[in-house]
């Protein structure tokens, strides 16, 4: 800061140079507070279909069964079966978010179709369309997965898979045990990306799985054995 009391013996010139060289040391001694931080670049898109209220916001990997990731894509949907014990056939739910630039999963949020009311509405649904739960268990969050199926998405894609998840949860489809299950759901979601179901959509999930990676081409039959 200038001394004021020094100022009347200076030149008038003197005096403006030293002001404004005061006034551009200001302008160029911004506060840290004034600097732009970049936020994460990822962040779950749906956060409650993390597993945040499970004990882990960033889920956890599995072991992949099958695998279509292709260079560059920045997203991706992962088909999961686990044991279930409600009923021996399994579940089977997704789990989608995005990818780095190695093509490594950086978020992860959990969807699967699931009946409401426990073991009631599981066999219930036997008999008629039941109410289902979206968000994720903690089954989801916690069980190891029997099998696991990625592909990647383009960033087109990966928008309507958005969409489409957020429309299910503002108004949930009905769960019937040979209608529309787990299996059907999931298979819903990954028509985005052009994949389809088994000619079988009956299947057991611990069996439909399988069926869905083949028939989507990412993994070939076992060879039959000569007769």
């Amino acid at each position: 800061m200038l001394n004021i009391a020094s100022t009347a013996s200076m030149p008038f010139k003197v005096l403006l140079a030293s002001a404004f060289a005061v006034s551009l040391t200001a302008c160029q001694s911004a506060p840290e507070s004034d600097v732009s931080v970049t936020p994460s670049a990822y962040a779950a898109e749906i956060p409650e279909l993390t597993c945040a209220s499970h004990g882990s916001v960033k889920g956890s990997a599995a072991k992949l069964t099958a695998n279509r990731t292709k260079p560059g894509d920045p997203a991706y949907i992962e088909f999961r079966q686990r044991l279930s014990p409600g009923i021996p056939s399994g579940h089977m739910y997704v789990v989608f978010g995005r990818l780095d630039a190695n093509g490594n999963p950086v978020t992860r949020q959990y969807n699967g179709l699931f009946p409401k009311g426990s073991l009631i509405g599981l066999y219930g649904g036997a008999i008629i369309p039941m109410p289902a739960e979206l968000k994720p268990s903690y089954a989801d969050c916690n069980f190891s997965t029997g099998a696991a199926y990625r592909v990647s998405l383009t960033e087109a894609q990966y928008q309507r898979l958005l969409g489409k998840v957020r429309a299910n949860l503002a108004n949930p489809p009905l769960w019937t045990m040979f209608g529309f299950n787990c299996n059907n759901y999931a298979a819903s979601l990954g028509s985005v990306a052009g994949l389809v179901e088994p000619s079988n959509r009956a299947l057991p999930s611990f069996a439909y799985i399988y069926a869905y990676i083949e028939v989507n081409g990412d993994k070939k039959p076992p060879a039959k054995k000569p007769v």
